[in-house]
């Protein structure tokens, strides 16, 4: 499988990130994991997004 990043417009997966850091993070997590074998779905992508999303939020605000 190969992963669809589209790196101009900050998509993977046609998912849409708007924070650089954000999307190299998740298209690094979902890279490494895909060497081990991992095929992820656009609802990984999203949860990923989300994740990391909530998780910058939540440092902000400490």
């Amino acid at each position: 499988m190969r992963l669809d990043v589209d790196k101009v417009n900050m998509t993977i997966m046609g998912v849409r990130f708007t924070n650089k850091q954000e999307f190299r993070g998740v298209w690094y997590v979902l890279s490494s994991s895909m060497i081990e074998g991992w095929q992820p779905s656009v609802k990984d992508v999203e949860e990923m997004k989300s994740y990391i999303s909530n998780k910058r939020l939540e440092l902000k605000n400490v």
